[in-house]
């Protein structure tokens, strides 16, 4: 790479997270809705044109901060999940499941606070069809992986609609603490028993005998 392209593809960058750090914080201030794109760009130390270089639109430029979050939150999730599936084979009975979640509950604390802005622009700052719309892709993920997890216990299947109120009241739980909870390790010691409360509900309403 030439040394010209090298000192371009670095300026570029650094507008780029300019662009990014102004947004936050205008999209935190205002909303989304009255978040201005031109507001932004003098916060950037930027023209328009260089926004419109970088992002389609204020959608894009939204979903730029907070994509990556989102995608590693729902990894987390995933992972959970097939670690569960994996335990709960191996087990023949509920009564046998082990209700500690901690360290679940506390790699999920750790990710959303690394990426607290981002986090509360979706909780807080975004209008509402797009808070929404990634409420309902959690609860769909999670509606997914629920069943098959349940039914790896030999005996066992998923109440289907018990699952799905089950999926709503972990999300609800866990975005209290994080708009009510500035303090990373505060949120991990109430998020501890939030979890294994809901865990408790889940063996007893969800999972039900064949």
């Amino acid at each position: 790479m030439l040394w010209g392209e090298s000192m371009k593809q670095d300026t570029d960058y650094k507008k780029r997270e300019l662009l990014i750090m102004a947004a936050k914080e205008e999209f935190l201030e205002k909303g989304y809705n009255k978040a201005s794109l031109r507001s932004i760009c003098s916060k950037a130390g930027v023209t328009t044109g260089a926004l419109y270089f970088f992002f389609e639109n204020k959608a894009d430029l939204f979903s730029a901060i907070v994509d990556g979050p989102i995608e590693e939150i729902k990894g987390l999730i995933v992972e959970h999940f097939r670690d569960d599936m994996a335990y709960l084979s191996t087990l023949k009975s509920k009564d046998d499941i082990d209700m500690e979640h901690e360290e679940v509950s506390n790699r999920l604390v750790e990710c959303i606070y690394r990426n607290y802005d981002s986090v509360m622009l979706l909780l807080t700052g975004a209008e509402n069809t797009v808070y929404e719309n990634i409420v309902d892709d959690f609860v769909a993920l999670m509606a997914k992986m629920v069943p098959p997890m349940i039914s790896s216990m030999q005996g066992y299947e998923c109440d289907e609609f018990m699952s799905h109120w089950m999926s709503h009241m972990t999300i609800d739980a866990y975005i209290h603490v994080i708009v009510h909870v500035k303090e990373e390790e505060e949120a991990k010691r109430k998020l501890k028993d939030i979890t294994n409360y809901i865990v408790r509900g889940w063996v007893e309403l969800a999972m039900v005998k064949k």
